[in-house]
């Protein structure tokens, strides 16, 4: 499971941590540390529910696909494939990998032990294959959706709904639109970063 609080963005040459980017959303300071596990737990819920909209990893860290029978090739669950270096390919707990090669493409990345094989399963036999999948840095606007997630967990604006009507005795009432009245918001995420998610989403089986 990756570290959203560590993850990483780069934009115009600079570079910060999605809880360095938090803090400034939230006009504090970077070297504030009196709320970093409250905003570091806000930072995993919004990783992780992007990550499950989107059905695959975002933030780059170590996967683990499993299949009851063996084949080959194989394309790989998650993407992008972020390092093969330590990458592990065990069949009923005996280690394969020496026998595999990795081949890389557009979106779909395949292991493969025979250049020539056709996908054919065979009886039941476990096959594992770990790897480390996803982005270091995210892409600018991906690390942006997720803090806008976390931003909102902090707000308490998900879950009961925000606040949107204020009301002033002997003054009157302002009501608000919220990120809730916007058409495309998918559960605690808003439009817009659906709009954005849509973009890393895996489309592939």
């Amino acid at each position: 499971m990756a570290d959203y609080c560590a993850a990483t963005v780069v934009w115009s040459g600079n570079t910060a941590t999605l809880l360095e980017l938090l803090k400034m959303q939230l006009d504090m300071c970077t070297s504030d540390t009196s709320k970093d596990d409250q905003l570091c737990l806000w930072l995993q819920m919004a990783g992780e529910a992007c990550e499950a909209y989107c059905d695959n990893v975002l933030a780059a860290g170590e996967v683990k696909e499993r299949h009851a029978v063996t084949f080959s090739p194989v394309s790989l669950r998650y993407w992008p494939v972020f390092s093969t270096d330590t990458a592990t390919i065990t069949i009923d707990g005996e280690d394969v990998t020496a026998d595999y090669e990795f081949f890389y493409g557009p979106g779909v990345d395949y292991v493969t032990v025979s250049r020539t094989s056709k996908v054919c399963p065979d009886q039941f036999k476990q096959m594992d294959i770990t790897y480390e999948a996803g982005y270091e840095p995210l892409p600018t606007d991906l690390g942006y959706a997720i803090v806008a997630t976390a931003r909102n967990y902090d707000a308490g604006v998900v879950g009961a709904g925000e606040i949107k009507r204020e009301s002033v005795v002997g003054v009157g009432t302002i009501e608000y639109a919220t990120s809730m009245d916007e058409s495309g918001s998918y559960g605690s995420l808003s439009a817009t970063v659906v709009t954005t998610l849509d973009k890393y989403r895996r489309l592939h089986v």
